[in-house]
């Protein structure tokens, strides 16, 4: 039994640490999409899907990387269930407040913290 888990972790943990990059990948290419927005960089009268569906790929991504200490022993994805909460929230809170990007933000420290726990 001890050969097998040695033998299966190692081939699943580069899998857990891809998932946990493309989560944070997600989520930083969200929020600058949603800043340059916000500042009127980019114009998105009819673009507006476009951050709607980052934010799907980003809050999918991090469901599914949150979930690998399950099926790894690979245990970084962990920082990311406390992000989950902010990415509920995000959707209910008005994007013309102040409240938005502040809940969008309070997502970081997990998605950093992922990213460091991974080495």
């Amino acid at each position: 039994m001890t050969a097998w888990r040695r033998g299966a972790a190692p081939a699943r943990r580069p899998a857990a640490r891809r998932l946990v990059t493309a989560a944070a990948v997600a989520y930083v290419a969200n929020c600058l999409w949603g800043t340059a927005v916000a500042v009127r960089i980019i114009r998105t009268k009819k673009l507006r899907v476009v951050h709607h569906g980052l934010f799907v790929v980003t809050a999918t991504l991090t469901g599914v990387a949150a979930t690998t200490p399950v099926w790894t022993r690979d245990r970084s994805a962990l920082f990311l269930l406390p992000a989950l909460v902010p990415l509920a929230l995000a959707p209910r809170t008005n994007p013309r407040s102040g409240a938005h990007w502040r809940v969008a933000v309070a997502a970081a420290p997990s998605y950093l913290g992922a990213l460091l726990a991974r080495r």
